[in-house]
């Protein structure tokens, strides 16, 4: 087994998972949480969607869905999709807030071994007007911290060590006017930008984000194919994820089902792997899913449907 590098990716899904990917992945999900090495030498995915022509026939179609399905339940399944531990070999570690379903985790020493001179650099994406995750990352490891958020109305200095900017990443293939749940607005597209471009415009040039934390509800598998497959994701150290599978929020088409195994092939094709896994719930009024979304969520981490 081999660790190309030390990159980890968690992330949490409202009615879905919370992962959290290093290089390899973080996977976080609210009851329950694994850590994995990966196996660097194994292919888990064939997803046929790139590369192919947009008019298809229905039975490649079906195919190429049926691949994808396969894809996204990897994530669910022990041992499926690739894994990694943090670099002390201890198990990612949350910050306590007051709303504990946002309680993802990380690998602490990530920071802690920055030198003095070297801050380290949290992006958070999808504050939802509060920013007592972020405000703790910079008391408890002295990270400059920029959040984000284009649904917001917040000051610049937002609070100490915390910078807010009302902007947000933008995703490949996706309507922002229908991946949102309904307690919020549909985005301006206007106000969407890749991530190089916004590291550019912070003038972050050359520096890598120890921690990208992602809970824009939904957005989520856009902008993770755009970050995975452009290969910006080697800007980033470690990559926190809340995944949705609801229709509402992200998974309502057929293409959006092929986007979202789009984004999990391209993570793993960049040594991309999970240190942990949590599956969290969600309110009635969001609980609708595409077909296939429900075979995908019927895995071993998620609630009997």
């Amino acid at each position: 087994m081999l660790i190309k590098s030390k990159k980890h990716l968690a992330a949490s899904s409202f009615c879905g998972l919370l992962l959290l990917f290093g290089a390899i992945v973080t996977l976080l999900t609210l009851l329950t949480t694994m850590s994995m090495m990966k196996n660097m030498e194994s292919g888990y995915f064939n997803n046929l969607r790139s590369h192919t022509p947009e008019a298809v026939a229905p039975r490649n179609l079906r195919l190429r869905l049926s691949h994808a399905v396969s894809t996204l339940r990897c994530l669910t399944i022990p041992k499926c999709y690739p894994t990694v531990r943090c670099l002390d070999d201890k198990a990612p570690m949350q910050i306590p807030i007051r709303r504990e379903w946002e309680q993802q985790a990380f690998c602490v020493s990530d920071l802690t071994e920055k030198s003095s001179d070297d801050k380290c650099l949290i992006y958070s994406f999808g504050i939802n007007g509060s920013t007592e995750w972020e405000e703790k990352m910079h008391e408890e490891f002295g990270c400059e911290v920029f959040a984000f958020d284009p649904t917001s109305k917040l000051p610049r200095d937002v609070a100490p060590g915390v910078t807010f900017h009302e902007i947000g990443l933008q995703g490949d293939e996706v309507d922002v006017s229908k991946t949102h749940s309904h307690q919020y607005d549909a985005l301006d597209a206007s106000k969407l930008l890749t991530l190089g471009e916004i590291i550019d415009q912070m003038g972050h040039t050359g520096r890598k984000i120890d921690v990208l934390r992602l809970d824009c509800e939904g957005c989520e598998w856009g902008v993770l194919k755009q970050l995975a497959c452009s290969g910006e994701s080697e800007l980033v150290e470690q990559l926190m994820v809340e995944m949705h599978f609801q229709k509402n929020l992200g998974l309502s088409t057929d293409e959006d089902i092929l986007t979202a195994a789009d984004a999990i092939a391209c993570l793993e094709r960049e040594h991309w792997g999970v240190a942990s896994m949590e599956v969290s719930g969600c309110g009635p009024a969001d609980a609708q899913y595409h077909e296939l979304a429900l075979k995908i969520i019927r895995g071993p981490f998620f609630y009997s449907m």
